[in-house]
């Protein structure tokens, strides 16, 4: 992770024909009519990569609350927590929000010269619940008279009739929320929030004494999600600016992607980004994976590295951002935080461990995940203390990648197997346990240009898929380095040599291999978007 340079690909007729496509995408997105308790309200909305999507201009009519404001300039929801009834999975949760966290955001989208909001993310705030279906959004108020249950820690049945118990049954997934419209002797009637209706034995799900429809938020302890002895997992990140890409499709080789979601603003007092997407995280899930959001200290921003040491310092600052870091992982329901903090001073190293810890105190409340990525135990990377790390997360991702960086003086591996088995053993032999330790994989490979003398010219990452489009045009049969463990190649580029260590299904592979013969928990990928369809058959053969 860290700083990285955007590849570029400028093919001139594909990007002609890309831009095109673009702007008849933009033009053609799809509007439903809009109804609320079953009328007509003569909006319409959009449904958008799992998302409701409702124009700005509902909010004060049918969709109303006092602490929730529309910055049309900033293109963003402005919600003032303060002032709202909150109800975290506990009490000290609940002041640390209502107390720290102070007013949030929501981005806009502007979808065919319409704002508009994710309905999916503020239903709670406007106490409605939506269905889409025949071809229109179809809004509900909340029941006052429904009272809130949830779902125990393993996931149930359910069925449309007390008559129909083994047909066109449903699966409630473990912790889930739902409504409780009446009961039997036996059953509960219960609505989700979409407003389909079920029965399910009362034994099923637990019913707490809540109105929502008083409740602006409510966010309660989820299921946390614990790996069984002989399980491995495989995270892998994804690179998000501005825009949060589309969900993936079912990957049997990828257990957790961890969208890089909230960063903490330079000099913001502890105010934190927002780039999240509720959509993707609820057709995420629907697809069979965990989403852990990635929080980072902005490293790439101008003064990152003085303002951390300020957050680590000032209890003021480093409260509201944990507030606003819980809050915002709560609103998107993700299962987890993972924490990427870089280009931390060495005499911060205990400053990161307390943050840690108390950032632990309330994932923990909450029922998430908590894990944080470090560099490859160094004398230099001695401002991540991993020993003490270990105490307060469930996972630590070791970067194992960038052995040869953008700014190294000589060409080489991004990631040789010395370099990493020397990672993971530096790890294990600073006391980070071998069921919590992450080993960092790259999805992305360096090619290097060098002239006659050795010196190099340039280099750039490029993804999996671009370097075996390069093989495949140069006809090039790569050579296996016995030392690296991973194929080699040269040839003939603009300005120079070519020489490359390649990434690819070998090297991936003989990396693998290391989960098993150290007993670790499993790997962490950067980034999603850089590997392929092959690669991942490769994690699930390995790991799963």
């Amino acid at each position: 992770m860290g700083k990285r340079r955007k590849l570029i690909i400028f093919v001139i007729c594909m990007l002609i024909s890309l831009m095109c496509a673009q702007f008849a995408f933009a033009d053609s997105e799809d509007s439903y009519r809009i109804y609320y308790d079953g009328k007509s309200t003569g909006y319409s909305g959009f449904y958008i990569k799992g998302n409701i999507y409702l124009p700005v201009s509902m909010i004060g009519s049918y969709l109303n609350n006092s602490a929730v404001a529309v910055d049309t300039a900033g293109k963003k929801l402005t919600l003032d927590l303060s002032r709202m009834n909150i109800m975290m999975a506990d009490s000290e949760t609940t002041a640390l929000i209502k107390n720290y966290a102070g007013t949030v955001y929501v981005p806009l989208k502007e979808i065919n010269d319409t704002l508009c909001f994710s309905l999916n993310t503020m239903e709670q705030f406007f106490n409605t619940s939506y269905n889409f279906s025949d071809g229109s959004i179809k809004l509900k108020a909340y029941d006052q008279s429904a009272k809130i249950a949830k779902v125990g820690n393993n996931a149930v049945s359910a069925f449309p009739s007390l008559f129909a118990e083994t047909e066109d049954t449903i699966t409630l997934a473990a912790g889930e929320q739902v409504f409780v419209n009446g009961e039997t002797d036996n059953f509960y009637k219960i609505s989700d929030f979409d407003g389909n209706v079920y029965y399910t034995e009362k034994q099923n799900i637990t019913v707490e004494d809540l109105d929502l429809s008083t409740i602006d938020f409510y966010a309660p302890r989820k299921s946390k999600f614990k790996q069984s002895a002989n399980q491995k997992i495989n995270v892998a990140w994804q690179y998000v600016n501005e825009v949060t890409p589309d969900a993936p499709a079912k990957t049997d080789g990828v257990d957790i992607l961890a969208p890089t979601w909230f960063r903490l603003i330079v000099e913001g007092g502890g105010a934190v980004t927002n780039s999240a997407d509720k959509g993707y995280t609820e057709l995420c899930h629907e697809r069979g994976f965990m989403v852990w959001a990635t929080i980072t200290n902005n490293m790439s921003e101008k003064g990152s590295t003085n303002f951390t040491t300020k957050m680590f310092s000032d209890s003021s600052i480093q409260k509201k951002a944990i507030a606003q870091y819980i809050f915002y992982s709560c609103l998107y329901d993700v299962d987890g935080i993972n924490i990427d903090f870089e280009d931390v001073k060495d005499a911060d190293a205990n400053g990161l461990t307390a943050f840690t810890k108390e950032l632990r105190n309330y994932t923990e409340r909450q029922g998430l995940n908590l894990s944080i990525d470090t560099l490859v135990p160094k004398p230099w990377t001695v401002e991540y203390d991993r020993d003490a790390l270990s105490n307060y997360v469930d996972y630590l991702a070791v970067m194992s990648y960038d052995e040869h960086y953008a700014g190294s003086t000589i060409p080489g591996s991004v990631s040789s197997l010395p370099f990493v088995i020397e990672a993971i053993e530096g790890c294990l032999s600073e006391g980070v346990p071998a069921e919590k330790l992450l080993m960092g994989v790259p999805m992305y490979t360096r090619i290097w240009v060098v002239d006659g003398s050795g010196k190099i010219v340039s280099n750039s990452a490029v993804t999996m898929t671009h370097m075996n489009e390069i093989l495949s045009e140069k006809n090039l049969t790569p050579t296996y380095l016995k030392t690296e463990m991973q194929n080699y190649v040269e040839y003939q580029a603009s300005g120079g040599t070519a020489r490359v260590w390649i990434e690819d299904q070998t090297s991936i592979t003989n990396r693998l291999s290391l989960v098993s013969k150290y007993g670790i928990a499993g790997s962490a990928c950067w980034q999603f978007s850089q590997g392929t369809e092959e690669i991942w058959t490769v994690f699930d053969r390995y790991l799963h």
